[in-house]
């Protein structure tokens, strides 16, 4: 399980029937795949990639929990919990280096010397703290885990990074979002060198926003998702939006769905033709790095960006319904003038059931239930109170569809 050994490939070039077959075998021992993908274990018959089912969330978070409840995986391993709730829990599971050794060796983005201050949440589920720290130790270079911090001490923390020698950051969005206006307030960041964003979820941050108020600092990012794990990097000299595959990493577009197929043969359970969740397309890259590249250009499934992770809206949603105090509910983000779904404060709308109060304990009451019943979120975070509230609402807007969204997008005023 822990191994991550990848047989000699050329770059991206399709995955061998060879080893394909060595891949399929890894869902023998899963029932939910065994019966997924029966009908190609046959030797006798022809088998390619793109001839092989689509494997989605759903599917690959039951073959996960029939995997950890039955005998469990062969060795060390990390459970990463993405998302979701008690009832539907969306999980995947990591070797137990996290492929470390195949991202530091393809991506680049530390070196000996450099020191980290690591500004992802070490929170509850989260792996990508605990990554960026062994990355960077495998890297050669040193680690401080400062984790999340709340809002009147980040200034204080940058103080204490400039003070020893902390010349690159890791960060999720809105600690990207919070340094961004620590420079446009007038203050400099002349010890920064390099900022590393991006994990396991397609972060959006705005590239040219990093370039006008940073623009010394060289900008590294890396591309993936909660199950899939990191997919995809890019350095400074690459375009925006595009992504070098990682070498354990084999991806399609189909029909504009980026698929993902993790080739270490293991890998459980495992990862074929992976639905990512996110629009793409292949690619051209001028930083003249070999291999295959892709384009992201959106999410598929209707998410939002919170605590610097992506969110399903439908999650939400059904959270609040749970409440047995909600008919109906609506994920919205609110934007200002030329911001997008990912910088906007967030609404939960909610039509309260007959009876129920409209009061500030009621709305109180569903918002810690829609946070504490998911499982990626912190209740507890009350820097966050701000940025995400429930509203009273009589209806629900309507996309014309029938059935109103569980996600809209509005511009504030």
């Amino acid at each position: 399980m822990s191994s991550t050994k990848q047989p000699p490939r050329e770059s991206q070039a399709e995955i061998s029937t060879t080893h394909l077959r060595l891949i399929l075998r890894g869902a023998r021992r899963i029932p939910s795949l065994h019966r997924k993908y029966l009908d190609n274990l046959d030797p006798q018959q022809p088998l390619s990639l793109a001839n092989l089912p689509v494997l989605t969330p759903h599917e690959l978070s039951v073959a996960t929990g029939e995997l950890l409840r039955d005998r469990g995986p062969d060795d060390g391993s990390v459970i990463y919990v993405g998302g979701g709730t008690h009832a539907r829990p969306s999980m995947s599971l990591l070797p137990q280096g996290m492929f470390v050794e195949e991202i530091h060796g393809s991506w680049g983005a530390l070196k000996p010397g450099d020191v980290l201050a690591n500004f992802f949440p070490a929170g509850r589920t989260f792996p990508t703290h605990c990554f960026y720290n062994r990355l960077a130790t495998h890297a050669g270079a040193s680690a401080l885990s400062v984790g999340d911090v709340q809002e009147g001490q980040f200034d204080r923390w940058l103080d204490f990074c400039a003070e020893y020698g902390v010349s690159v950051i890791a960060a999720p969005p809105d600690i990207v979002g919070r340094l961004l206006r620590h420079v446009a307030a007038g203050h400099s960041v002349p010890w920064l060198r390099k900022l590393l964003i991006g994990g396991a979820f397609h972060d959006p941050t705005p590239q040219r926003e990093i370039a006008e108020r940073l623009p010394d600092v060289e900008v590294w990012q890396l591309y993936g998702s909660a199950e899939a794990w990191m997919v995809g990097h890019r350095g400074p000299g690459c375009a925006e939006g595009v992504f070098h595959l990682l070498p354990h990493q084999y991806a399609e577009i189909d029909g504009g769905r980026i698929l993902v197929t993790t080739t270490g043969v293991h890998r459980a359970p495992p990862l074929i033709r992976y639905l990512i969740g996110d629009r793409g397309a292949l690619a051209d890259c001028g930083c003249g790095r070999p291999g295959r590249v892709i384009r992201v250009l959106g999410r598929i499934t209707p998410a939002v960006v919170y605590q610097g992770r992506p969110i399903r809206a439908r999650e939400l949603v059904d959270l609040a319904l749970e409440t047995g105090e909600v008919t109906a509910a609506q994920v919205a983000v609110v934007t200002t003038e030329g911001g997008d779904e990912t910088t906007g404060a967030l609404e939960l709308r909610v039509v309260l059931a007959d009876g129920v109060p409209d009061d500030h304990y009621t709305r109180e009451w569903i918002r810690f239930q829609a946070l504490s019943g998911h499982l990626a979120l912190d209740p507890r975070a009350a820097e966050h109170a701000e940025g995400f509230q429930v509203v009273v609402v009589d209806r629900l807007a309507d996309d014309g569809s029938g059935e109103p969204p569980a996600l809209v997008v509005e511009e504030a005023g």
